[in-house]
């Protein structure tokens, strides 16, 4: 799988269409929602200071407004397609399937990508909503995980056409939805020094480098979780065996079919 190397493309490849998409949302929100994509940054990482002035001069439209070329939203859609394809090699890879050619890989590609980014603005908005209720901290990690699980094994299954029973993807989104709560978790701990310090350093520049991080740290998640999931589907441990056949494919007899129980 070349780990290291596979999760240094997906990172670039999620930078690239990551910025010009929350560009994107800030130059469309209301003219009094200028700061939308800025604060929910802030919040994100909860930032102050150097850090969370440098976030909204990156991201915060200005008041003038600004037009949407044609061009950026090509290179928008481009970059999230070439994200998808990515993930969905790394998949197809770990599973050991072969693509699918022609408008059935295609199709399946989109919908991969806008189920996540549809996952993706849902968790925002219940982590939105349970801020403002008592024990927020420990409601918004169990939002996460929950949500987390949901999406591990969705964007798989879509993105592999369905060829792997979604009850196999279970430990995919485990390991995926558990390692990222947790990382996001620590992310508010260690990424308000990392902004302030690179924004200190080098400007605005700073704050594409700190992105740059995290997201190499989220692909090296996904990767991990990936290949664990995978090889813990292929494994004759007893654990292994007894997990799966807790979950009835402990002998599944095709990629996308489970065994028939009486």
């Amino acid at each position: 799988m070349r780990g290291i190397d596979r999760a240094m493309v997906i990172a670039s490849q999620a930078l690239t269409a990551l910025v010009p998409l929350l560009l994107l949302v800030s130059t469309l929100a209301p003219a009094n929602r200028r700061d939308v994509v800025a604060q929910g940054l802030i919040r994100k990482f909860e930032l102050s200071g150097n850090a969370a002035a440098a976030v909204r001069e990156v991201f915060t439209r200005p008041p003038g407004g600004s037009n949407i070329g044609l061009l950026s939203v090509v290179i928008l859609v481009f970059s999230g397609v070439s994200l998808a394809r990515r993930v969905q090699r790394m998949y197809q890879d770990a599973w050991r399937l072969d693509s699918v050619s022609g408008v059935r890989g295609s199709l399946t590609t989109f919908v991969g990508l806008a189920a996540l980014l549809l996952q993706i603005a849902l968790l925002s908005l219940a982590r939105s909503a349970v801020r403002a209720l008592p024990m927020n901290w420990l409601l918004s990690v169990t939002a996460s995980i929950v949500s987390g699980l949901v999406l591990w094994i969705c964007i798989p299954w879509l993105l592999l056409d369905g060829r792997v029973h979604w009850r196999r993807l279970l430990p995919t989104a485990v390991v995926a939805s558990l390692c990222g709560a947790a990382y996001s978790s620590a992310s508010t701990i260690y990424m308000p020094r990392m902004m302030e310090t690179n924004s200190e350093r080098y400007g605005l520049f700073g704050v594409t480098l700190a992105l740059v991080g995290w997201l190499l740290a989220v692909s090296l998640i996904l990767v991990m979780a990936t290949v664990v999931g995978a090889e813990f589907d292929r494994s004759q441990g007893w654990f292994a065996r007894r997990v799966r056949t807790c979950l009835g494919t402990e002998a599944h007899p095709g990629p996308g079919v489970l065994p028939h129980h009486g």
